[in-house]
């Protein structure tokens, strides 16, 4: 009775409904090489605080602000400027800001040349500064004014005394104002240059990528500036970047990527093409991510003639299970998993009798498996975010000898704040 009760099983389970594969989209293929990463034009809307502006800037109490050891045509005598503490930056207008800078100066003028003693005083000063901002290549200051303070007035030590010279020093500092100014601006504007055209550290906006995964920019990467201003606590505009970029798992680059600054177009259709790799047990790690319910573990195996699973002890310890299958696009955007065939062997009593339903089962866990494209959303920085009408497409998948590569694109414009 009790073995005609399991064939009863066996037969029931023969005449299980047949699953109709799911339409889909793109197959996986297999390569010698993964292809590079495709460049396409995106655009993204940028706040930057002042005091992230400021810390990538490097200046700090004790940063030298200007030094001379010699004379030069606008003050005749060594002088070192530093500053004291933290630069305050207020925006008057979107192209006007005023500068706080308390600094310390010390002189060492001379009286026919004989040296007058070291002249030190601390001083608040302030500085306005009206830009030109309308792209990159234009980025520089149009006017410059300034004003100060003595937090401690100048003094010079006479026969180990103090000697207040604050009156010879503003009287000085007024007759040279405007050749100051004109030296200030210039200088300003040459270090404007200077790192308006040098190629920008593409890990200065990336610094907190996820643990355990590193991005890398595309080979033919460039970036424009656009449409700055100074807003109450930040600085915003549209920076323009032609590439794309990659995920894969891995520490940083020891050494730092560039990318070069260029005139760039607007974008009528943002879109920022990606890759993105992982091995087998990441794959494996993402499935469960994507499917909690989902207990395996196994191996992947990638091999020329296509992708495989296996897994040992499945039912028993003995037990053996191998799927031929293909990673797929559906036409929703999302992917999933299309088996081929299913091996299982050595399956203990009485599994061995359900061999049919249990392959089955198997392809119809497969079939329900969709890992959504908005989920790469989560391998991205924080700091970094898709517009709420923008969208992520994949358009291929391809594996090699050892990991398998979703490439894809985000569409639409990005957000950025640092």
């Amino acid at each position: 009775m009790r073995i005609y009760l399991l064939f009863l099983l066996v037969l029931i389970s023969s005449c299980a409904k047949t699953i109709v594969p799911a339409q889909i989209a793109e197959k996986s293929v297999y390569v010698d090489r993964f292809p590079a990463i495709k460049s396409g034009l995106t655009t993204i809307d940028f706040s930057l605080s002042y005091d992230s502006l400021f810390s990538l800037s490097q200046l700090k109490p004790g940063s030298v602000l200007y030094q001379n050891t010699a004379g030069s045509s606008t003050i005749d005598f060594p002088l070192d400027v530093r500053l004291l503490a933290p630069i305050q930056l207020q925006a008057i207008q979107k192209d006007h800001i005023s500068l706080s800078l308390p600094v310390r100066m010390v002189a060492k003028p001379e009286l026919a040349g004989i040296s007058a003693g070291t002249v030190s005083g601390d001083l608040a000063m302030k500085v306005q500064l009206k830009w030109n901002l309308a792209s990159i290549n234009s980025l520089q200051v149009k006017e410059v004014a300034y004003d100060y303070q003595w937090i401690q007035k100048p003094s010079v030590k006479v026969m180990g005394f103090p000697v207040n010279v604050s009156g010879v020093v503003d009287q000085l500092l007024n007759q040279k104002k405007a050749l100051i100014l004109a030296q200030m601006q210039e200088q300003l504007n040459a270090s404007i240059k200077k790192i308006a055209t040098k190629p920008f550290a593409f890990e200065s906006f990336f610094t907190d990528s996820p643990s355990g995964y590193r991005i890398e920019p595309a080979v033919s990467s460039a970036l424009d500036l656009r449409d700055l201003s100074f807003e109450q606590t930040s600085i915003k505009g549209q920076l323009r970047y032609m590439g794309g970029f990659k995920v894969v798992s891995g520490q940083n680059n020891s050494s730092t990527l560039f990318i070069p600054v260029k005139d760039l177009p607007g974008a009528g259709k943002p879109m920022l093409p990606f890759q993105f790799q992982l091995s087998g047990p990441e794959l494996i790690a993402a499935i469960k991510e994507s499917n909690p319910s989902w207990k395996g573990n196994g191996a992947f195996v990638f091999q020329k003639e296509g992708l495989g699973f296996q897994l040992a002890q499945f039912k028993g310890k003995s037990s053996q299970l191998a799927i031929d299958f293909d990673l797929v696009i559906y036409p929703d955007n999302s992917v999933g998993i299309q088996v081929k065939e299913t091996r299982l062997q050595k399956l203990s009593f009485p599994a061995s009798l359900f061999k049919g339903r249990i392959q089955k089962k198997l392809q119809s866990q497969a079939a329900a498996f969709r890992f959504q494209s908005k989920q790469i959303l989560n391998r991205l920085p924080s700091s970094i975010s898709l517009a709420k009408n923008g969208r992520v497409r994949f358009q291929k998948i391809y594996f090699d000898s050892s990991s398998v590569l979703f490439e894809g694109a985000f569409e639409g414009n990005w957000s950025l704040a640092k």
